[in-house]
């Protein structure tokens, strides 16, 4: 070889270090970081799997993130609800947004103080409640009036995180996309979701390339959206796919909105046998995604209404599922909106009829809060 030809290797392979740790360097002060470069990496995040809890601001703040820390939860999952606070406080759409914003910052810096880490849900696009239009209808997702509307609360949410730290590992945009009816009737997937998630993303790189982004198909996030799906043509080297479990939906939303009490788990629900096999066949689909790619798997929420007959086991089945497949998830919810969510709360007279169970505030001292802090939330 010339004595040209070896300096030119030599240039090149110095070239090639220098790439490398320029890289290193960009990755490590992310502030600076533009839009990421596609690539077939799916990495997981720093303390995968993350096993912790959702939470929102209508009746918690930052003060309650020593306390879970004590309990042993070190990933809370911040759903930012502005159009809620809104209708219950008052409140100028645009102020409620900001109040959310406030929230989060401080629910923040208390996870960093206390060395936990949080993903910032945001699902709620529309911020005043006066009008129609939300992302359930036909109508968010023609044009480009409401859909604009929603990149640009996005990115408002992404340049003010921008400068975070560990306290703040990813970002959910539309954990439960669909068009039309609810979680029981029929409903489609937006025809739009893909490009919605290419352009919440995009706007996210524009800050931030540390952040994991996660993304669900269609509709109302279920397990089962998951047979026959291949994933979204999206490439991105810090990609989640998610998915909410409330299967069977007749057992953990009974009595919600009038819908019939006492079905009972293991059971025959709408004719169909439930049980702890059942819950592992509903994940099928999701696990042969996830060994089919490789991404990592998130559990945004699961829960069944405190009432339901044997909710705990229930709660119990599905956890132990999750944590077989060492999968991430946030048990729904801390100080939620609605009692019938909430783990500390029980029934207190049980020899009654189901319909006629009342339910009475526990606290820390539940039987699923003790079973989440003591049992669930250990990795192994």
């Amino acid at each position: 070889m010339s004595k040209k030809s070896i300096l030119l290797l030599v240039s090149l392979l110095a070239l090639s270090i220098a790439f490398v740790l320029g890289s290193q360097i960009l990755n490590k002060n992310n502030e600076s970081a533009s839009i990421i470069h596609a690539t077939n990496l799916k990495s997981k995040p720093t303390g995968w799997p993350w096993r912790g809890i959702s939470m929102q601001s209508g009746k918690s703040d930052y003060k309650d993130i020593q306390f879970l820390h004590n309990s042993g939860i070190n990933f809370v999952r911040l759903q930012l609800k502005p159009s809620k606070r809104t209708d219950n406080g008052r409140l100028a759409p645009i102020d409620a947004f900001y109040n959310e914003l406030l929230w989060t910052d401080k629910i923040l810096d208390e996870c960093k103080k206390y060395n936990m880490t949080a993903m910032i849900a945001y699902n709620f696009f529309v911020l005043d409640p006066k009008d129609a239009i939300d992302d359930k209808s036909e109508e968010f997702w023609q044009g480009s009036k409401y859909l604009d509307s929603a990149y640009s609360q996005i990115d408002i949410i992404c340049k003010r995180f921008k400068n975070r730290g560990a306290e703040l590992s990813a970002y959910e945009f539309m954990s439960e996309p669909a068009i039309g009816g609810d979680e029981f009737s029929r409903a489609s997937s937006p025809p739009r979701l893909e490009e919605f998630f290419k352009n919440a993303l995009k706007t996210l790189r524009k800050y931030d390339n540390v952040r994991y982004f996660l993304l669900t198909p269609g509709p109302y996030g279920k397990p089962l959206n998951y047979v026959g799906f291949k994933g979204f043509n999206i490439k991105d080297d810090k990609l989640i796919y998610g998915a909410h479990q409330y299967l069977p939906q007749q057992y953990t939303h009974q009595g919600i909105k009038n819908r019939p009490r006492g079905i009972k788990y293991p059971g025959v629900v709408a004719g169909k046998q439930w049980d702890k096999n059942a819950l592992i066949k509903s994940f099928n689909a999701l696990k042969s995604f996830e060994t089919k790619t490789g991404y990592p798997i998130f559990i945004g929420e699961f829960q069944s209404v405190r009432w339901a007959p044997n909710g705990n086991q229930w709660v119990k089945d599905v956890i132990e599922i999750m944590n077989e497949r060492k999968w991430g998830w946030a048990y729904f919810a801390y100080k939620p909106d609605n009692d019938f969510w909430n783990p500390y709360m029980e029934v207190k007279n049980p020899t009654d009829q189901p319909d006629d169970w009342k339910l009475e505030d526990k606290g820390n001292e539940s039987a699923i809060w003790k079973y989440l802090t003591t049992t669930a939330l250990k990795k192994k």
